[in-house]
């Protein structure tokens, strides 16, 4: 999910063309170019949809089908709309000789009813009359193929989990494979930081409220209100009605409030993030042909693309980049300079339609292939397995004084205070698809709120390639609390960089076994069955993957471990400020485990 008005892309489009109205139940002949029409859903529910069509064909064409919660278009005055993204990149598909249909889902933009949440039931029902009609139409092939970023991304791994016969292939990008885990509620911590944002822009949306979304655009009320009127609508004098109906819709930031487990209702009788995730439809989709791109510093986007790797074993291509939310920025914070606009967003374009292109043309299905950079050294390399089967384990013991190294530890504690006010910033991973821009960490050296272990420098160049492990031996002082670690990397000038994360709430610290919708290392469910009550005090064993990575930590460098209560301007405070963790050393002691890489 993102909040598509803060990236750093101009969104301003071309002025509208004139929409055809109307309803569309039945095949519609519509002739080239744009039109706006209704797609009526199974129940009766009128759902705007936007259709465009090629000139100069020589029979009916495939159909490329977004999705979307953001407005499948905007209805700019005057001349404001000269570099409509959705608009140019319609008319870029349309140059290849495919339909678009962009519809706005129910409850949102100019569509009628009622939006219970993210990729509710309804939506999903949706999506699957939307194929119908689109087969149904003169202009239709019958074959239907889908691509999107973050919310998108969700509903084009929707539309192949749907096993409608017309999905022949679909493109994500940055989605959420696990909406709980990795993006809403990592290691079972509320990321209010982002949620609390996103939900307050959705519903401003849904409201077309244009003061609100002014001030997340950084702009005033005025100058929004000059330029844009809302969503394009169907048939202007019904798009009152359509926003009327969606004063019904979940709240959802209210929702989220009442959620600590991953199958808590989001409302009353309603879903869950359990019955929402890609996963929990994912074997349904696992023969539809998939493109999928993440990012080792985005969210947790690229942990979704390698459970999705595990869990299914159709055709599927996966690429993990180093860019920041959409491709945009690349962000590997192991090299310099500081990120840049990347220009290779065009190529992953470029990329994704060659691979639809192929797909519509008959192609066999591409064979399964992992593609993926290395942080500090910007190598990409292609797998078939993963981890790599160069990839072995090294363990490093936490010890006194702070090392960390191979071998067994002197037995002993190590007393962390909590520090509220420990931060890991605002351009973080979680919150840099907020505004569109790029991940930034600063130098972690003098950190606050950290207790940290470091190893000597290096002797060689160690590339680590996979999910770190903490194995922490920890007592807490409070009855519940979150623990965050972080993998940094120290030059030998002493500047310390970010490479990747964990965390923990105690309540979530029971493992199990591996199965869909259970994280891959611990078998962690985080659902209600599972939660383990915490008496300050008592020593438990916290098994916590970090997300994955490959880096290249470099000779002469070192690697240092650091654990912290909180992240507060990210993540809900559940360790009171002032509160102790202890950290047992030893024999049987607290350990990170490394995924080292030996290949050349």
């Amino acid at each position: 999910m993102s909040l598509r008005s803060f990236r750093s892309w101009n969104l301003l489009a071309a002025a509208c063309l004139a929409a055809c109205g109307g309803e569309a139940s039945e095949p519609t002949p519509l002739g080239p170019g744009r039109h706006s029409i209704y797609v009526t859903a199974a129940d009766g529910t009128r759902l705007a949809a936007d259709v465009w069509l090629p000139a100069d064909t020589k029979g009916p064409v495939p159909t490329m089908l977004r999705l979307t919660r953001y407005w499948r278009a905007t209805e700019y005055l005057g001349d404001g709309g000269a570099a409509d993204q959705e608009e140019m990149l319609a008319n870029l598909y349309v140059a290849q000789g495919l339909a678009v249909v962009a519809v706005d889902a129910r409850g949102t933009g100019a569509s009628f009813g009622v939006s219970t949440g993210p990729w509710n039931a309804d939506e999903r029902a949706d999506g699957v009359a939307v194929l119908d009609w689109i087969v149904d139409q003169p202009w239709s092939n019958g074959q239907v193929v889908g691509l999107g970023v973050s919310y998108e991304g969700n509903t084009a791994a929707l539309i192949a989990a749907s096993e409608h016969p017309a999905v022949k292939a679909v493109v994500t990008r940055f989605h959420d494979h696990d909406p709980f885990a990795h993006l809403a509620f990592p290691g079972g911590i509320a990321n209010i930081g982002f949620m609390d944002q996103w939900s307050a822009y959705t519903a401003a949306l849904d409201r077309n409220d244009a003061c609100t979304l002014a001030t997340f655009e950084g702009r005033t009320c005025p100058e929004r209100q000059a330029e844009i009127a809302g969503p394009r609508p169907v048939l202007p004098d019904d798009l009152a009605a359509a926003l009327a109906e969606h004063a019904d819709n979940l709240d959802l930031a209210a929702a989220l409030t009442g959620v600590a487990f991953k199958d808590d209702p989001l409302a009353a009788g309603g879903e869950s993030f359990d019955a929402i995730a890609p996963y929990r439809w994912g074997a349904q989709g696992a023969a539809v042909p998939t493109l999928l791109t993440a990012s080792w510093m985005d969210g947790g986007t690229a942990a979704g693309a390698l459970d999705a790797w595990a869990s299914q074993d159709g055709p599927m291509i996966v690429e993990i980049g180093a860019y920041s939310h959409g491709g945009i920025f690349d962000c590997d914070p192991l090299r310099d300079p500081l990120p840049t606009a990347d220009p290779a967003i065009a190529t992953q374009y470029v990329q994704a339609l060659q691979f639809l292109g192929e797909q519509l043309g008959g192609a066999p299905a591409p064979a399964r292939e992992l593609r993926y950079v290395t942080l500090g050294e910007g190598t990409w390399r292609t797998t078939t397995t993963w981890p790599p089967p160069s990839v072995t384990p090294r363990i490093f013991a936490l010890d006194v004084g702070g090392s960390l190294h191979d071998g067994v530890a002197d037995a002993g504690e190590d007393t962390l205070v909590v520090d509220g006010s420990a931060t890991t910033g605002r351009e973080n991973r979680w919150l840099a698809a907020l505004q569109g821009t790029p991940v930034r960490y600063p130098d972690r050296a003098d950190a606050p709120g950290l207790l940290s272990w470091t190893t000597e420098p290096l002797d060689a160049d160690t590339r680590v390639t996979g999910t770190p492990v903490v194995r922490l031996q920890l007592r807490a002082s409070a009855a519940d609390a979150s623990v965050f670690v972080y993998l940094e990397d120290v030059d030998d000038h002493g500047a310390t960089r970010y490479v990747t994360e964990g965390q923990l709430r105690l309540l979530h610290r029971a493992t199990g076994d591996s199965g869909p919708g259970r994280e891959r290392v611990t078998g962690r469910t985080y659902r209600r069955a599972d939660a383990r009550d915490y008496a300050p005090g008592e020593l438990v064993e916290l098994v916590i993957p970090l997300l994955p990575t490959s880096a290249r930590i470099a000779a002469g460098h070192r690697i240092r471990l650091s654990l912290a209560g909180g992240d507060a301007d990210t993540f809900a405070p559940i360790t009171p400020d002032g509160a102790t963790f202890t950290v047992l050393r030893g024999p049987a002691g607290s350990t990170l485990e490394l995924p080292v890489d030996g290949a050349p």
